[in-house]
């Protein structure tokens, strides 16, 4: 069965503001070596020959969405591992546990440090930020995991090379701090890929800024 794709456009997403992080195209990379899968896995960012990037849903959610049952969304893929945009704090914190570092950004909004426990030093761990006890940000960074966290089928150590065949070339690299990783972006869409000594190092989702709260 074929899972339908939202190739979506533009002007469903802003992402956060990057004018004033430096930046350079995907200009120097390879294209991508592999024909996408020809049936995606659903909830999950999918390579589409000449359209670019797009969300795969289930068959259900496709046919609800295409008879205008329920909105046309990109949510379902804003994934990473079994955590997601729009999951309420209590779900998350039943699955990763109490946090070990908690910031409150303003009066609505905090963010989450949990980390995954495992053998490897230093341990990945998960930022997860909240507006109304609501996650509107995952982040995982780390080592590579001991158990699957996958984000749209990678996880971390995975090699550049494999991001591309995943999810084709970024439309932007941007280094978001000194000395630290280049995050590749797939515009329109607020995600974004921690790429360092080619490797995979963070995986980001995020919900659009200036637009409600998640249901």
């Amino acid at each position: 069965m074929r899972l339908p794709i939202l190739a979506l456009v533009a002007t469903l997403v802003a992402m956060p503001a990057i004018a004033q992080v430096p930046c350079r195209s995907a200009d120097g990379l390879p294209e991508p070596e592999t024909a996408p899968a020809a049936v995606p896995q659903p909830n999950q960012f999918h390579r589409v020959i000449g359209k670019g990037l797009g969300c795969a849903v289930s068959q259900t959610e496709g046919e609800a969405m295409a008879s205008h049952k329920q909105p046309v969304t990109f949510l379902p893929c804003l994934r990473v591992g079994a955590v997601g945009v729009a999951d309420e704090r209590a779900t998350v914190e039943e699955l990763l546990g109490e946090p070990t570092q908690i910031r409150d950004l303003d009066l609505r909004t905090q963010a989450r440090v949990y980390p995954i426990h495992q053998r490897s030093i230093p341990e990945p761990y998960y930022v997860v930020t909240y507006q109304d006890d609501v996650a509107v940000a995952v982040q995982l960074i780390g080592p590579p995991t001991e158990m699957p966290a996958r984000f749209s089928g990678l996880s971390l150590g995975d090699s550049a090379r494999k991001t591309i065949e995943a999810l084709g070339k970024p439309t932007r690299r941007c280094m978001l701090r000194a000395k630290g990783p280049e995050t590749w972006m797939w515009q329109p869409f607020p995600i974004g890929v921690d790429v360092l000594d080619g490797k995979v190092v963070g995986f980001k989702v995020t919900w659009p800024a200036g637009r409600p709260t998640p249901e």
